[in-house]
C-alpha cells in the first residue's frame, strides 16, 4: 500500500511542531501495517481552519494528484479525523471523492480505514463531533467576551484613540512562563485622542468628511491601520464615519452588534448584523474622549443631513439599481496611484455621474483630479471596441489563431508517441508480429508448449486489435472544419456588438469582464487638452498589439481627438 499523508493545523498559536507530531504518529501507524510512506506525497496546511475546504491547498494538491493516471498512491494517512475537516459534509464528500478515484483515507488515531464497509457510519459519528466542537467553542469565546464586556474590559481589537493594557495575574503562569492575562483594558492614547476631538469639532462646525479626510493627510497626520483590501494608509470618508458614530468616545461601550459567519463558498469569515435587541450597553466613563455637548452636536447635524439630503439621488456613490448599470465600474484604475476609479459624484441637476480617483477626491492623497463623464466614458469606449475590435476580419485571426495553436498541439502529440498516433501503432504491431516469430521458434524447440501457445494468443490478440484500429484510422485534416469554425467565431465577435448595445446590462458586464482586463487611466495633457489616457488589454488582439492606448476626453465640450492609435487606449 503506497501512502501519502496529509496533516494540518488551524491556529498560529500552535505549535509548528504539530505538524511533525501528526507525520510521525501517521508513521508509526503505516509501519505497523507493512505500508509504504511515499515522501514526495506529503502535505501540510498550517494555520488553516478545517471549518471549510477554502485555503486548504495541501489537501487539495492532494485531491489533484490522486485524480492523475497511473494514481502515484493508494492511500492518505491522516492522524485524525478533525485534522481532514471539522465540517461533516466536507468529511464526507472529500472521502467519497477520493474513493470514488481509488484513493482510501485512513485515520491513525481512530484506526479507521474509509475502505471498510462500516466505515461511513464511523465517519459520521465522529464528524459530527468535530463538528459540534467548532459550534461548542464559539460558544465558549462568545461567553468569555461577554463576561469581559460586563466588566468594561475591552472583548478584542483595536480602536483609534485607545492603547490595549493586558491585565496580567503573576500569581498564574501560561506556558512559556509567561504570567496569565486576565483581561484587556483600554487606556486613552493621548496624542490620537486630541485627533478624535478634533474630527469632532471641524464637522461639528460643518465641514464635510472629505474635507477632514484632506486636511488630516496634508498635515502628514498618521490614519489608523488600513483595511485589508486597501494598503494605502490614509484618512478617507469611511475611517471618519466610523469615528463619528463610534459611542466608546462618549463612554459607551456597544457590543454585540455583529457576528462572524463563514460563507460556504469562499470558506471566508464575513460579518453579520444581529438584531438591536441583543446589543449590550455598558457605560465606561473611564473611556470618554468627547463630551456630551460634542456628541449631541454631531447627532444633530446627521439627523439633520437624513431628513434635508436623504440618499435616494440616482448615482453610483449611493450604490442604487441606476449605478449597478454602469459598464465599466470595477474594470478602471487611476494611473497615478493605482486605486480603484469610482463614481465621485452624483447626477445632480445635470443628471449624469463621474469617476474619479477616490484617494484624491476624498482622501487628498494623489495628484489625480481630472475627473471624466461616465456615459462619455462608455460611449467612447464602446465605440472603440466596435470600430477596432468587433470587425469581421477579427474573426479570420481568431480562427488562423486557433488553427495554428491546433496543428501546434497535434504536432506535440505525435511527438510524445501518442498511443493514438498512427505510427505509434504501426511500430506497436511490428514488435508484436517479432514476438510471434520467437514464441514459434520457441515452440518449435519443445519448449513449455501449453503456456507458449497461451502467450502467442494474446500476442496474436493484441495485433488483431491493432490492425482493426489502424484500419479506422483517419490523419486529421483540420481544411473541412474550418469553415465551420470560421463561422462560429464571426458570429460569435460579432455578436458582442448587439450584446454591449443591449439593455441587458448585466449580461454586458460579464462579457466584457471576460474579455477586459484591468483598464488603467493616466491623466495626459494633449494639443486637445487635458485628458485621461487609458491602457489595457483585450483578449480578442493579437499578441503585441493587445496593449495600446486612446485618447478620451475629460472636460464637457471638448470632442475627443482623432489620433492613430493601435489596441485600446482610452481616455474620458
Amino acid at each position: 500500500m503506497r501512502c501519502a499523508i496529509y496533516a494540518r493545523y488551524s491556529s498560529d498559536l500552535q505549535r509548528e511542531s504539530s505538524i511533525e507530531d501528526q507525520v510521525r504518529k501517521c508513521r508509526e501507524y503505516a509501519r505497523t501495517r507493512g505500508w509504504t510512506i511515499l515522501d514526495d506525497s506529503i502535505r501540510c496546511d498550517r494555520a488553516v481552519s478545517a471549518g471549510a475546504m477554502a485555503g486548504r491547498e495541501g489537501l487539495q494538491a492532494l485531491i489533484a494528484e490522486a485524480k492523475q493516471k497511473p494514481r502515484p498512491f493508494d492511500c492518505i494517512l491522516v492522524d485524525d479525523t478533525s485534522r481532514l475537516a471539522r465540517n461533516l459534509e466536507d468529511s464526507l464528500r472529500t472521502v467519497k471523492l477520493l474513493d470514488f478515484y481509488g484513493v482510501c483515507v485512513s485515520f491513525a488515531s481512530q484506526q479507521l480505514d474509509s475502505a471498510d464497509k462500516s466505515s461511513r457510519n464511523l465517519l459520521t459519528m465522529y464528524g459530527m463531533m468535530d463538528e459540534q466542537f467548532l459550534v461548542g467553542l464559539a460558544d465558549k469565546v462568545h461567553r468569555g467576551q461577554e463576561g469581559q464586556v460586563l466588566k468594561g474590559l475591552q472583548a478584542g481589537g483595536r480602536c483609534y484613540g485607545y492603547r490595549n493594557v493586558p491585565i496580567e495575574d503573576p500569581t498564574r503562569l501560561e506556558k512559556y512562563g509567561r504570567p496569565a492575562v486576565l483581561g484587556v483594558r483600554l487606556e486613552i492614547e493621548e496624542a490620537e485622542a486630541a485627533v478624535v476631538r478634533r474630527i469632532y469639532d471641524m464637522y461639528g462646525r460643518g465641514s464635510g468628511l472629505a474635507q477632514i479626510a484632506k486636511i488630516l493627510n496634508a498635515e502628514g497626520t498618521l490614519a489608523p491601520q488600513p483595511p485589508r483590501t486597501r494598503t494605502m494608509r490614509a484618512w478617507c470618508v469611511s475611517s471618519l464615519h466610523e469615528i463619528l458614530r463610534n459611542e466608546r468616545y462618549r463612554g459607551v461601550y456597544v457590543w454585540n452588534r455583529t457576528e462572524k459567519r463563514r460563507n460556504p463558498e469562499t470558506g471566508r469569515k464575513v460579518s453579520k448584523a444581529r438584531p438591536e435587541s441583543q446589543w449590550l450597553r455598558i457605560l465606561v466613563p473611564d473611556w470618554r474622549i468627547v463630551s456630551d455637548q460634542q456628541w449631541a452636536g454631531i447627532e444633530e447635524r446627521l439627523r439633520f443631513i437624513r431628513e434635508h439630503l436623504p440618499y435616494t439621488v440616482t448615482g453610483g456613490i449611493n450604490r442604487t439599481a441606476q449605478s449597478r448599470t454602469y459598464l465599466f465600474s470595477g474594470l478602471l484604475f487611476c494611473g497615478t496611484c493605482n486605486s480603484r476609479m469610482v463614481i465621485v459624484s452624483g447626477a445632480g441637476k445635470r443628471g449624469y455621474v463621474k469617476y474619479g480617483c477616490p484617494s484624491h477626491r476624498y482622501r487628498g492623497v494623489c495628484a489625480n483630479r481630472l475627473t471624466i463623464r461616465r456615459d462619455r466614458l462608455e460611449s467612447q469606449l464602446l465605440n472603440a471596441l466596435e470600430t477596432r475590435i468587433l470587425r469581421p476580419d477579427m474573426a479570420g485571426y481568431l480562427v488562423k489563431s486557433f488553427e495554428k495553436q491546433l496543428r501546434a498541439r497535434i504536432k506535440e502529440m505525435e511527438s510524445r508517441g501518442n498511443a493514438s498516433g498512427k505510427t505509434t501503432m504501426e511500430k506497436r504491431r511490428e514488435e508484436l508480429r517479432l514476438q510471434t516469430k520467437r514464441i514459434s521458434a520457441a515452440i518449435g524447440l519443445g519448449g513449455d508448449l501449453e503456456s507458449l501457445v497461451e502467450h502467442l494468443k494474446a500476442v496474436e490478440s493484441e495485433i488483431t486489435a491493432l490492425s482493426d484500429r489502424l484500419n479506422l484510422y483517419k490523419p486529421i485534416n483540420l481544411t473541412a472544419e474550418l469553415d465551420v469554425v470560421h463561422r462560429f467565431a464571426l458570429e460569435n465577435v460579432m455578436s458582442l456588438r448587439g450584446i454591449l448595445r443591449s439593455e441587458d446590462i448585466p449580461a454586458a458586464r460579464t462579457t466584457l469582464q471576460r474579455h477586459i482586463g484591468k483598464l488603467v487611466l493616466t491623466p495626459t495633457t494633449t494639443d486637445g487638452g487635458l485628458v485621461f489616457q487609458l491602457s489595457g488589454s483585450i483578449d480578442l488582439l493579437p499578441k503585441g498589439g493587445s496593449k495600446g492606448v486612446m485618447q478620451v476626453v475629460a472636460r464637457d465640450g471638448i470632442e475627443p481627438p482623432t489620433p492613430a492609435f493601435s489596441g485600446l487606449r482610452s481616455t474620458d
